[in-house]
């Protein structure tokens, strides 16, 4: 018995050493307890319930964010069709051919390049016997023509003295005109072949012209200028393609190069049957229509559109139930050189793809805002509006939208001359709920905005 009570008693020691020794291992976390009590919480986990932001100046900045005060307008509502930039017929392209055959020993311009009107495009070594023929005659009736005009000349000094008779006088005026007209025609048909006016003259003084130089074509007037219009580039052309090379052989009348003429070019729309009365609406009330490009917004900036108007409509294709329509576009060209040669930029050119708004109808008093304004977080729809520093964001009732603008209906804060932000919506949303997910509390936590250096402003309410 007395061994039994041995053991107990040495296994209760055994126990109590082990809870001190627990005990001293845990002070320091009973210690934070109790300096540091745990706070009540006030809801379940979650993001605190914020909706407004202030975001840094460099974060503006390089946002590019742009706010404006809102107004109430009208809307328009407008149907969307495919269009696509061409050239304008009789302007662009402008084909240069040859005058007369021969054989193309230089070309002056390479295809890209700007060339004024007048500009040389090739040197062509003439190869024609009736070319050659022409020259020698316009020699000689020229020739000829300086004897008649001497004799008819002397003849007139006679008849006036009284020694020759007066028809001999009209017989030699006969022949100066006869002469002058062989003379006149000459002329005119080297011109023709081509001959600048000093080549006519040497070829009349009997040195054969065995070359020619072929340049750019005189250019069409174009739209007239504006006040406000930059003046019209001197290099008015531009190479689009070659069709000879140095030293081929060429006919008259074979084809040589195109030059383009971009100053005006024309949209083409393609609506459908279902739409011709909205496009000849717009077409016969001179209501403009909308062109987008289809271009990123800027940085910083609002996604835009050219306002034009329906110049013509054309037949519909009874294949594919579609029917043009065309509107004149004026184009822009900054020149600047490369290895010593010009190049046009131009604002536009053929071939690029656009989206013609066609107006059918108007959203009355409304607040129109540009796409990037709003941004939607499933069905719900949300405007910045900007409260001094801080932007708050809003929910809103859309009313109307196209891919370049909003129109939402005025209440819950978004009146008239109220600023709102007008872009990167999406951005400072996406910095609003980043910051929403740093928060504490839930739906019924603590209210306010986060500050730029990571402070939390609870509001007052």
């Amino acid at each position: 018995m007395r061994w039994r009570f041995l053991l107990r008693g040495t296994a209760f020691v055994l126990l109590l050493g082990a809870l001190a020794a627990g005990a001293w291992t845990q002070r320091d976390r009973w210690q934070r307890a109790h300096d540091h009590p745990v706070a009540e919480k006030s809801g379940p986990l979650g993001p605190v319930d914020i909706q407004s932001v202030k975001l840094s100046d460099e974060a503006v900045l390089g946002l590019g964010l742009r706010c404006e005060d809102v107004k109430l307008e009208d809307y328009p509502r407008v149907i969307e069709v495919p269009g696509v930039i061409i050239d304008a017929p009789g302007r662009s392209p402008r084909a240069v051919s040859s005058p007369v055959a021969g054989v193309v020993s230089r070309i002056h311009a390479s295809p890209g390049e700007a060339v004024k009107p007048g500009s040389p495009l090739f040197t062509v070594q003439l190869a024609s016997e009736f070319v050659q023929t022409t020259q020698t005659d316009l020699a000689r009736y020229a020739k000829d023509l300086v004897a008649a005009t001497l004799r008819r000349d002397q003849t007139a000094k006679l008849v006036a003295a009284g020694t020759k008779a007066g028809v001999e006088l009209v017989e030699d005026e006969n022949q100066v005109r006869r002469l002058t007209t062989q003379v006149e025609g000459h002329r005119r048909q080297l011109g023709a072949f081509g001959f600048e006016p000093r080549d006519v003259k040497r070829a009349e003084a009997g040195d054969a012209v065995t070359e020619i130089v072929i340049g750019a074509p005189a250019a069409d007037p174009g739209a007239p200028p504006t006040s406000a219009s930059p003046p019209p580039p001197v290099f008015v052309f531009e190479v689009e393609s070659l069709a000879v090379a140095a030293g081929q052989g060429v006919a008259s009348g074979q084809l040589l190069a195109r030059l383009a003429d971009y100053r005006e070019l024309l949209i083409e729309g393609r609506a459908f049957e279902t739409e011709a009365q909205y496009v000849a609406d717009a077409t016969g009330g001179a209501r403009p229509v909308g062109v987008d490009f289809l271009d990123a917004a800027p940085r910083g900036g609002t996604e835009g559109e050219v306002k034009l108007v329906i110049r013509s409509i054309g037949r519909t294709d009874p294949a594919s139930r579609t029917f043009p329509f065309y509107a004149a576009l004026a184009n822009e060209a900054t020149p600047y050189d490369r290895g010593g040669k010009t190049f046009l930029s131009w604002t536009y050119r053929p071939g690029r793809q656009v989206r013609l708004r066609v107006p059918v109808g108007n959203v009355p008093k409304v607040i129109v805002l540009p796409a990037g304004a709003v941004v939607r977080e499933g069905a719900d729809a949300y405007v910045f509006r900007q409260n001094g520093d801080v932007f708050d964001r809003k929910p809103v009732v859309i009313v109307g939208e196209d891919r370049l603008n909003v129109a939402i209906a005025p209440g819950n804060g978004i009146e008239v001359g109220v600023a709102v932000l007008r872009n990167q919506a999406a951005a400072v949303n996406r910095a609003l709920k980043a910051l929403q997910a740093r928060g504490f509390g839930g739906a019924g936590g603590k209210k306010g905005h986060w500050h730029a250096d990571g402070s939390f402003h609870e509001a007052d309410d």
